[in-house]
């Protein structure tokens, strides 16, 4: 199941657990990521129901992404770990 998210997403999950809410602009400047391999990792991360998003009241151009609270625990673990080369 998570094999098939982009090598993106798992920086973007790890990043999100460790740090909160984050709008895109703040995930893409955290991560040496391209721009559009981070809107392509979020874009599939919410296909999924790994993350959801939050209206950024102080900015409503923008959105807050978060880790779902109804993700599994195992399935956050693995989303977690790094992968095997």
């Amino acid at each position: 199941m998570v094999r098939k998210l982009p090598e993106s997403g798992r920086p973007i999950v790890r990043l999100l657990e460790k740090e909160g809410p984050l709008t895109q602009r703040d995930i893409i400047a955290r991560l040496n990521i391209p721009t559009r391999t981070i809107r392509y990792g979020i874009r599939r991360l919410m296909e999924k129901g790994y993350i959801k998003k939050l209206p950024n009241l102080k900015d409503m151009r923008s959105v807050y992404y978060y880790i779902s609270p109804d993700i599994d625990r195992s399935l956050l673990e693995e989303l977690l770990e790094e992968p095997a080369k």
